[in-house]
């Protein structure tokens, strides 16, 4: 039984310290990715190169595809059928 004892917790340890640095690893490369992405100075960046798109966008004759306006039509008269409480 002392055997089975040890045997189950050097496993337990082993599975321990595989889950540690594989599954809490990645978890927080990741939580550090979103914390970077979301900082004051990287959305400020994300809106003006939003500001410089609109703008860019503003210069050509046609902004969507075809296909696009059809759905995005359809999608805002849906939209404004909704809102529409008379």
């Amino acid at each position: 039984m002392k055997k089975f004892l040890i045997k189950v917790s050097i496993i337990f340890i082993f599975i321990f310290i595989l889950f540690r640095f594989t599954v809490i690893s990645l978890i927080n490369n990741y939580e550090n990715k979103l914390s970077n992405f979301l900082t004051s100075s990287n959305i400020d960046e994300i809106k003006l190169e939003l500001i410089q798109n609109i703008k860019k966008a503003n210069t050509k004759e046609k902004i969507l595809y075809k296909e696009d306006a059809e759905i995005l039509g359809v999608f805002l008269r849906k939209i404004l059928a909704e809102l529409n409480f008379k």
